[in-house]
């Protein structure tokens, strides 16, 4: 209560920022956890198995149990291979592709947001300071420096306000950081897991 009341208004709109950043980084962290916490190294033997002794139902029920955008990737490709009987490879990656694309956007939800807490909360920190300091000046040219006082209440605002703003923004660029990695990592093994079902009908 102390940091909102001596922050000024600035302090509402960084609290603002942490409870948004927060939400977000709680949500992508369940979703990671739900959706994007398989192993597919142990899950690709039992598909290669499937696959070779053609029980293509088989691999796609084992698929359709797991939630990641691996496994949605590989499960679209061989329903749509199951359907079509089409070899042509070109065809086959288009289709990894299309569906890859469409679990992008699911991986990248409201990353955004905790990219506009990450670089927005400092700046708004920053202009703290600067009321903060204009504040202050203001006051001495008003009362004089007699009094430590009258440059009490703007050289605390200006703190709080930075301080405030640094402890938002770091843990969001953490969290933003970490998350990019993991949905690149996500986004590779769509990329391989997809690239080892075409070689295999390439072949």
């Amino acid at each position: 209560m102390y940091w909102l009341v001596n922050g000024g208004i600035l302090m509402y709109f960084i609290v603002f920022m942490s409870i948004l950043g927060l939400y977000v980084i709680i949500e992508r962290a369940i979703y990671f956890r739900v959706n994007e916490n398989i192993d597919m190294s142990r899950i690709r033997p039992i598909l290669r198995n499937a696959i070779e002794k053609n029980d293509i139902k088989g691999a796609i029920t084992t698929l359709g149990n797991q939630k990641s955008s691996t496994a949605k990737v590989i499960k679209e490709v061989l329903i749509y291979w199951y359907k079509t009987r089409s070899t042509n490879v070109e065809t086959l990656e288009e289709k990894a592709r299309e569906v890859a694309l469409a679990q992008v956007p699911k991986l990248e939800r409201n990353m955004w947001l905790l990219s506009v807490v990450a670089h927005t909360t400092p700046l708004i920190g920053l202009l703290g300071t600067v009321t903060g300091m204009i504040k202050a000046f203001q006051a001495v040219s008003l009362h004089g420096t007699g009094d430590a006082s009258v440059l009490a209440s703007g050289i605390s605002q200006a703190l709080l306000t930075t301080a405030g703003g640094l402890f938002v923004a770091i843990p969001s660029i953490i969290f933003y950081n970490y998350f990019n990695k993991k949905i690149d990592d996500q986004i590779n093994d769509m990329e391989k897991g997809s690239a080892e079902l075409i070689n295999y009908f390439r072949k």
